[in-house]
């Protein structure tokens, strides 16, 4: 027998399941540092990841805490649970199946551009109406980015649009409007002549490629609210890891038919918990994700994350907003109607709830990072600036974002690819 033979005899599970995952895991983590992490010696840790053994169950589970990789996955992998893979098997192929029939029955692709399209066109069945698409665009410079789609529906014989009118499109649109988590524009009063449907772009529901970086928790969970940019950085984040990403509200919208311009709908929240819960709770088995994770003003999304089961996952960045936020936030809301409380009673009750939710988050502050969420300096400090202040909140966001990236590598700290990471996530089109 060759020496070549003998070597890929003692080397008889290289080509096993467990093996490869190992190998791939191990692969931003130099030989020594692992070793460390797991307390094995370098020369035990290379036949492992060699093929020359088979890790023990202990063993495999030390590696996976390790790797930050799935116990349950790569004990199954090595035939340890019997039984198990089956339900794994299932659990994806009930992800799979759930996003197929729905497409099938709606026939509905998901691309955001043409989800603008598909609103438009429905939109112009209603004929008394003309339709157009606005691209809308925030950031600035190297940053300015197509962010969402207007679809606005203007009367055609220039008469005012009645709250029947609007009615009557909602109803038309209900589908249309419920899976792509467009909404109808707020401060529209009855008697002006068009009406305006937001259809999100960047903040929409996508995949990634199939080929997520190593090194990075499985799940990543932001909250902060709205102002904070919850949504925007776990977009920026899932471009940067390649990972899939969503948002709880606009899963909502398409899993439960709740359309999001529908504030007072009592089962919005319920049904956006919903999707918290699910997702906590398959971190460590579901697919890779980034997710915004708020509800209300994060102090839901929080107490039900921190009450989790599992001990590692998700990873929550918290972008923790400041009291010039908070302020800016309490006299936005007070103005456009989105609270009864004077500005004054509204920037008590956010700060009550960021100190609860900074309580809540204490209790899981090892898989906890926080940053502070400012007011963009462009924004003045008091009241809504409207538009104008679209392109600083987006910059400010993407600043968190870049941040975050670097926090998460440094603190924590995770071996994954930081410097391609940032150039995955300033190359977002």
């Amino acid at each position: 027998m060759s020496e070549r033979q003998k070597t890929q005899q003692k080397a008889r599970f290289i080509d096993e399941a467990w093996c490869r995952a190992l190998r791939r895991a191990a692969e931003p983590i130099t030989r020594k540092e692992l070793a460390t992490r797991v307390g094995f010696s370098v020369a035990k840790l290379q036949e492992y990841l060699a093929g020359h053994r088979k890790p023990s169950m202990d063993d495999l589970v030390r590696l996976a805490d390790a790797l930050n990789y799935p116990k349950l996955r790569l004990l199954t992998m090595a035939g340890y649970l019997e039984g198990i893979a089956n339900l794994l098997s299932y659990m994806d192929q009930l992800e799979d199946q759930a996003e197929r029939m729905e497409y099938a029955a709606k026939r509905m692709p998901g691309e955001p551009l043409y989800g603008a399209a598909r609103i438009a066109n429905s939109a112009l069945s209603e004929a008394d109406f003309e339709v157009g698409i606005r691209p809308v665009w925030l950031g600035r410079g190297a940053r300015r980015r197509h962010y969402s789609d207007r679809v606005v529906l203007r009367s055609l014989n220039g008469a005012a649009v009645s709250l029947l009118d609007r009615q009557r499109v909602e109803a038309a649109l209900h589908d249309e409007l419920a899976w792509f988590g467009a909404g109808f524009v707020e401060g529209w009063v009855p008697g002006q002549r068009e009406f305006v449907i937001n259809v999100p772009r960047f903040v929409a529901a996508r995949k990634g490629s199939g080929a997520p970086m190593a090194g990075v928790p499985r799940s990543i969970a932001v909250i902060g609210g709205h102002w904070a940019g919850s949504a925007d950085v776990a977009s920026f984040l899932g471009h940067a890891f390649d990972y899939d990403y969503s948002h709880v509200g606009l899963v909502a919208s398409r899993a439960f038919s709740r359309l999001t311009h529908r504030w007072g709908d009592a089962d919005q929240e319920r049904d956006r918990l919903e999707v918290v819960r699910t997702y906590v709770e398959g971190s460590d088995l579901g697919r890779t994700r980034v997710w915004a994770a708020d509800v209300g003003d994060s102090e839901a999304a929080a107490k039900v994350i921190a009450a989790s089961r599992s001990a590692r996952t998700p990873l929550v960045i918290h972008l923790r907003p400041t009291d010039d936020l908070l302020d800016w936030t309490a006299h936005t809301r007070s103005e456009r109607r989105h609270t009864a409380a004077t500005p004054a009673e509204e920037m008590r009750r956010l700060r009550a709830v960021r100190q609860r939710v900074d309580t809540t988050l204490g209790g899981i502050a090892h898989r906890t990072l926080v940053l502070p969420a400012p007011l963009p300096s462009s924004v003045r400090a008091a009241g809504s600036d409207g538009d104008r202040s679209s392109d600083g909140f987006f910059d400010m966001w993407a600043d968190l974002a870049e941040a975050s990236v670097g926090a998460m590598h440094q603190l924590f700290p995770l071996a994954f690819a930081r410097d391609e990471a940032l150039t995955r996530l300033k190359a977002v089109k």
